[in-house]
C-alpha cells in the first residue's frame, strides 16, 4: 500500500516563521506587489491545519488580511496558489471542474467530426491541487507547467454561497479524493500529498456545523489597540527603506502612518454608531498607497511628509467613509467640510 508523502518538509518550513516577520509578495497577473506581516496565531493555525490534514477556516471582518494569508503561505512554502472567489451563483462542482456545454453544443451543431473533450472541460482549483498531472491536458497551455512542490488552495468568501457549497466539500475533505468524468482514475488519494486548503469567511452567513467541525478555525482580529495594529501593518508595507543621497528613508514617515490610523479609528466609531459598514485595514492601506503615489516625485523627505500630512485628513473622507450619513449631528456627516476645518489645506495636490 502506498503511503502519503510526509508533511514534515512543509511543517519544518512553517516552523521557521517568526511573529512580526515581514515577507514580500511579488506581483502576479492577478495581484499587485504586497507585504505580509506574520502573526503568531497565523503561524500556529497554519501549522496545526497542515499537520492535522484539515482546511484552515479564516474568519473576520473584511480587510483584515484573510485572503492575503493564503498568498503569503504559498510564497513562504514555495508552492503554487490556486484561488477561487465564491459568488452567490457559484455551483459546488466548480471547485472540481467546469464543463462548457454551450461550446460543445456549438461544435456539434457546426458538424465537427470529432468532439475533443479537452476543449470543454476545465479543472477547478481542487482538481489542480489534488491531481496536477491529470489536469494538465485540460488546462490552457499558458497555465501548464512542471509539477509544483506543493499546492495551496484558497476558497475565498465561502459565506457568499448557500449551504450546498460547504456541504459538498465534506466528502472531499474526508476522502481527499474525488472523481471527474473526463478521467478514469480518481483524483487525489492516499499517495497524493494533500494541499494546504485555506477558506475565508466574512461571517455574513452561518456555515454548517458539520463543515465547521472539520476545519481548523482562525479568527483574525486587531485586538484592543486598533490604531497600533494598523500602524504595524502600515510599517510592513511602507516602512521599507529607500536610499536617497546616502540616507535611508522610509517610504512613508511613521507620523503619517499614525495620523491615518487615528483618523480611521475616529471614522469607525462614527459609522459604527449609525450601524454602517466600518472601514478597516484595506481602506487604511488604500489611503497610504495613494499618499505615496501622489507625492512620490517630491525628493525632499521633509516636504513630502508635510504635503502628505496636509492632505491626509481631506482625502481620508473619501477613502474611509463610503456611505452617506443622513444624521447631520454625526461627525461622519459632510466629512470633507469638517475635515478642512481640521487642518487640510488648499496646497497643490502634487509635489
Amino acid at each position: 500500500m502506498t503511503s502519503a508523502p510526509s508533511p514534515q518538509p512543509a511543517l519544518a518550513r512553517l516552523a521557521e516563521l517568526r511573529a512580526g516577520q515581514v515577507c514580500r509578495l511579488p506581483a502576479t497577473d492577478a495581484c499587485a506587489e504586497a507585504w505580509h506581516q506574520w502573526s503568531q496565531p497565523e503561524i500556529d493555525a497554519l501549522r496545526l491545519a497542515y499537520a492535522a490534514g484539515r482546511p484552515l477556516l479564516v474568519q473576520g471582518e473584511p480587510g483584515t488580511g484573510k485572503t492575503q494569508l493564503a498568498r503569503a503561505a504559498a510564497e513562504w512554502l514555495g508552492w503554487r496558489l490556486h484561488a477561487e472567489t465564491i459568488h452567490p451563483r457559484f455551483e459546488p462542482h466548480e471547485l472540481r471542474y467546469r464543463f462548457d456545454a454551450v461550446r460543445r453544443l456549438a461544435d456539434a451543431q457546426a458538424g465537427a467530426k470529432r468532439l475533443d473533450r479537452h476543449r470543454y472541460w476545465r479543472p477547478g482549483v481542487l482538481w489542480r491541487a489534488f491531481g496536477w498531472e491529470s489536469a494538465q491536458p485540460f488546462m490552457p497551455v499558458a497555465e501548464r507547467g512542471r509539477k509544483p512542490a506543493g499546492h495551496v488552495v484558497l476558497i475565498d468568501e465561502i459565506d457568499k454561497a448557500d449551504s450546498d457549497l460547504p456541504n459538498s466539500l465534506l466528502d472531499v475533505l474526508a476522502q481527499r479524493s474525488f472523481q471527474v468524468e473526463p478521467v478514469t482514475e480518481p483524483i487525489g488519494g492516499p499517495a497524493v500529498r494533500a494541499p494546504l486548503i485555506i477558506i475565508t469567511t466574512n461571517e455574513e452567513r452561518d456555515l454548517p456545523a458539520a463543515f465547521r467541525r472539520r476545519c481548523i478555525v482562525l479568527s483574525l482580529a486587531a485586538g484592543d489597540d486598533y490604531a497600533a495594529w494598523l500602524v504595524e501593518r502600515g510599517q510592513a508595507h511602507f516602512g521599507r527603506q529607500l536610499h536617497e543621497a546616502g540616507r535611508e528613508l522610509a517610504l512613508i514617515d511613521e507620523t503619517i502612518l499614525r495620523a491615518a490610523a487615528d483618523q480611521l479609528v475616529t471614522d469607525r466609531r462614527a459609522v459604527e454608531s449609525l450601524n454602517r459598514p466600518k472601514p478597516g485595514l484595506a481602506e487604511y492601506l488604500d489611503l497610504l498607497y495613494a499618499l505615496e503615489a501622489l507625492f512620490e516625485h517630491e525628493t525632499d523627505a521633509a516636504v513630502r511628509t508635510a504635503q502628505q500630512k496636509a492632505w491626509l485628513t481631506r482625502l481620508s473622507a473619501y477613502g474611509y467613509l463610503k456611505h452617506q450619513v443622513s444624521d447631520t449631528t454625526s461627525p461622519a456627516h459632510q466629512p470633507s467640510q469638517a475635515r478642512q476645518r481640521m487642518g487640510a489645506t488648499d496646497a497643490p495636490l502634487v509635489g
